[in-house]
């Protein structure tokens, strides 16, 4: 039988082994290619690329439009009805009548005297012995005298419309009623960089007499923020409290801002809060401040108990007797404890700048005093007397202002 070779034949029969190797050869190039190509797109990105930079995160921006008016923009001026400073008194002029001579009974060295009747249309009969009088309107002018103040309330304007925060204190004062006085004032504590009155008594002691001034006066009085001697704040403060227990130095901004202050018609009240110790440190800084602020001119003076602050509101014979007199415990260095009473100071002392007071130096300890709930009327008086005479006086930054409304208001 012949061979059947197709019987045992198998699929793997058909491959040839030239054609295997000239695929295999042609995968080989292939690859080498491949390689060859993708070294070098990455020397080039590697040596040819430029570095470029990241760009700029995505940002949002908020734009608001201004909103468009749909009326016109005006402002609206009221102006103030000005103050008449001139007043025409005008008299009536006689008429004349139809003359009819009259003899008068009896002779002089003269001889007889003849005279006209005069008649006047107003209800009022005028009967003129003279020969010849001239009647004719006069004009009179007011003055007001640099010490008399006008009620600027009925007067001028009113004065709560004028606390808008630009000044913090504008009064009025009766010159025939003391006791008749309108305005606001701010009142706060003085700080400064090493100044820091944090004891108990000066955290009580002006709102007291905030208290006392809205209660006892027509003055609309509030507690004011904390007041720092290097600010510009200075200069709308008519009236500033210094009180310290401790020792302490200004810096040379807040000299020099103090010293303009003064100069331009400011008005401080330095109060000693440790008036049992004689000599302290607390004493001894605050002394100082008028010598830094003033230089030579900040020398202080004993202010005589006829003194117009001791009149301006309530009346004094003097300054009232402080905490001056109170009994102290005190520790000395040795931890031995002992008690002391100083001596009455009668008479407080100042700074006067061309006759101007222009602060005081109080060694009575009156922070104490207006810190009591009872028992300090005399005190807290004293200190309502402080306060107007400050704003009160020629030439403070309160008269100043006043001044300058009175003339505007005027004109």
């Amino acid at each position: 039988m012949p061979l059947d070779r197709t019987r045992f034949r198998v699929p793997s029969d058909e491959l040839r082994l030239s054609r295997l190797l000239k695929t295999y050869r042609a995968t080989i190039w292939g690859l080498a290619i491949a390689l060859v190509l993708s070294s070098g797109g990455i020397a080039y990105f590697i040596v040819v690329a430029k570095e470029r930079a990241a760009p700029p995160p995505a940002v949002t921006r908020l734009i608001i439009r201004k909103p468009k008016s749909t009326k016109p923009f005006a402002l609206k001026r009221h102006r103030l009805r000005p103050r008449a400073m001139t007043k025409q008194v005008t008299t009536m002029k006689p008429r004349q009548a139809a003359p009819t001579a009259r003899r008068l009974p009896g002779a002089s060295v003269f001889g007889r005297i003849e005279t006209f009747e005069y008649a006047a249309e107003a209800d009022v009969q005028i009967d003129l012995q003279t020969t010849s009088i001239e009647l004719s309107a006069a004009r009179v002018k007011g003055t007001k005298e640099p010490e008399k103040r006008i009620a600027m309330r009925e007067e001028l304007l009113d004065l709560d419309a004028l606390d808008t925060g630009k000044y913090k204190g504008l009064i009025i004062q009766d010159p025939t009623d003391k006791k008749n006085v309108k305005g606001f004032v701010y009142l706060g504590t003085a700080w400064a960089t090493d100044l820091e009155p944090i004891f108990d008594s000066a955290a009580k002691a002006v709102p007291n007499l905030v208290d006392a001034l809205n209660e006892q006066t027509g003055i609309t009085a509030k507690v004011d923020e904390h007041l720092f001697l290097d600010s510009q704040e200075l200069f709308r403060t008519p009236f500033v409290y210094i009180t310290a227990n401790e020792a302490f130095e200004l810096t040379e901004r807040e000299m020099h801002n103090l010293g303009a202050y003064l100069h331009n018609g400011g008005f401080i009240f330095v109060d000693n809060a440790t008036p049992t110790l004689e000599f302290s440190q607390a004493e001894a800084s605050l002394r100082q401040i008028f010598r830094d602020a003033l230089g030579a001119q900040g020398t202080l003076r004993p202010i005589h108990n006829t003194h117009p602050i001791y009149h301006t509101f309530y009346d004094f014979d003097g300054p009232p007797v402080g905490s001056e007199l109170q009994v102290g415990s005190f520790a000395d260095q040795r931890g031995q404890n002992f008690q002391t009473i100083a001596e009455s100071v009668y008479n407080l002392e100042g700074i006067f700048l061309d006759n101007r007071l222009v602060g005081i130096y109080s060694d009575k300890g009156y922070v104490h005093n207006w810190a009591q709930l009872y028992g300090n009327e005399p005190q807290l008086r004293f200190g309502i007397n402080a306060v107007i005479f400050a704003l009160t006086q020629e030439g403070s930054i309160a008269q100043q202002q006043i001044d300058f409304y009175s003339q505007v208001s005027s004109q």
